[in-house]
């Protein structure tokens, strides 16, 4: 019977004859009220939901954008930093003394004397030996024309 009821109810309300009482009575049969609180709950979540995910594109954006920006310019100090020294007035009055005493004068300078011996004179040879060796040369060869190299 409730179904026959509902379908009389929407088919009156099709034609355009639905009475008030009658429309308070369909809307209970068919949960309207419980239906348009439940679509405007996940209609409400699905604008959060865009929304947050708007903001958090924003937020992106512009931490990225700033951060190219924020690279792009070099960061140069026009001075650069150098430490100071700061002498408390105690140090720089016997720096002031120290500066005002005599100092000694420093010893004459000692001279050294150097012996030269005579630079002996080498031998000229016609022929300058040339040390020239391949795989095939025997060790003795070698060594000879490396002491005649060395001794001339």
């Amino acid at each position: 019977m409730k179904t026959e009821s509902q379908e009389q109810l929407l088919e009156r309300y099709r034609e355009g004859t639905l009475s008030d009482g009658d429309l308070a009575e369909l809307n209970r049969l068919s949960h309207r009220d419980e239906v348009m609180a439940a679509a405007g709950r996940r209609a409400a979540s699905i604008v959060r939901r865009r929304t947050q995910l708007g903001v958090g594109l924003a937020v992106a954006v512009l931490l990225v954008g700033g951060t190219v920006v924020w690279s792009m310019f070099p960061r140069t100090q026009e001075t650069p930093l150098v430490a100071e020294a700061v002498v408390p007035e105690a140090v720089q009055e016997t720096t002031v003394a120290v500066e005002e005493a005599v100092l000694p004068e420093p010893p004459a300078p000692v001279t050294h004397v150097a012996t030269v011996r005579p630079h002996k004179a080498r031998k000229q040879v016609d022929e300058e030996p040339v040390v020239m060796c391949n795989n095939q040369c025997e060790a003795d060869s070698v060594i000879s024309d490396i002491w005649k190299f060395l001794t001339v």
